[in-house]
């Protein structure tokens, strides 16, 4: 059951879902879901979306509380909100250009980071330190921006391909991109959910930022790895194909992890216009 807070936003049950969302509109091109999963007692991933009523830019994201680690739920809600908050006084009414909305993502992110990483200071947790990952994309009149921590990713759809448009910051894809294991042996190995940057992990955030075009047409999703880790890219890409809205992308992207098992969280954002 969604409650709505006094500054506009909705957060679900924590049992369910951790559900932020700023203008929701139901006939919008973006659309967002999360699933539990079936082996997890709770759901650690949150997810955001904004719309800007004027129709300047839109935002979506999800953050992945890091597994395992006491209070992961906690640090992804809270990096939800404060994002959405961030984001909100930074692009309502208007479309940013690109180089301050990588400025505005690399402010936002250190300060949640310094924020996350001081309350496991303060609690002594550093060795095991409450933190989440977050993957956002911020679209823009003709460019996205993307940033992201973590293993978290983003898609780019275009004229019948995929483009993954960030790189996961896990041990076995930095040991893949390195050649040292390959993809098939990554998905098995026993490491494989072992990541070196997130937020409140250290004292400070490096996030990968990057700037790509955007055309007509094009459709992107933003997702936890509780996706990947049942769903391949070319999987991926034909529901994409075939989903004939975000909302049907949503559904069927969640549909076909929970299909296969539903290990984890399982998160996706979509935006979508044909």
């Amino acid at each position: 059951m969604s409650t709505r807070k006094q500054d506009g936003t909705f957060l679900d049950s924590p049992s369910r879902t951790q559900v932020i969302e700023l203008f929701p509109a139901e006939t919008s091109c973006i659309a967002a879901d999360t699933h539990p999963g079936f082996q997890r007692d709770h759901n650690e991933d949150s997810f955001g979306t904004f719309t800007d009523p004027a129709g300047g830019c839109s935002l979506l994201f999800v953050a992945d509380g890091v597994g395992g680690n006491s209070g992961g739920d906690l640090a992804s809600q809270f990096t939800a909100k404060s994002l959405l908050a961030q984001w909100k006084r930074f692009a309502a009414g208007r479309t940013p250009g690109a180089h301050e909305t990588v400025e505005f993502f690399r402010r936002a992110l250190e300060d949640i980071n310094r924020t996350v990483y001081g309350i496991n200071a303060d609690q002594g947790t550093l060795s095991s330190p409450m933190g989440t990952t977050v993957a956002a994309l911020a679209l823009l009149q003709d460019q996205v921006v993307v940033a992201h921590a973590g293993d978290s990713r983003a898609y780019r759809f275009r004229d019948g391909g995929i483009e993954c448009l960030t790189a996961d910051h896990s041990l076995v894809q930095k040991w893949v991109r390195e050649g040292v294991i390959t993809e098939a042996a990554a998905k098995i190995h026993p490491m494989s959910h072992v990541i070196y940057k997130s937020i409140g992990q250290q004292r400070s955030l490096d996030p990968d930022i990057r700037v790509h075009d955007r055309r007509h047409g094009d459709k992107f999703i933003v997702c936890s790895d509780g996706l990947m880790c049942h769903v391949s890219d070319p999987e991926i890409l034909d529901i994409m194909a075939r989903s004939n809205s975000a909302q049907d992308a949503v559904r069927d992207l969640i549909a076909a992890a929970l299909k296969r098992g539903g290990h984890d969280n399982v998160t996706v954002a979509c935006y979508y216009q044909a």
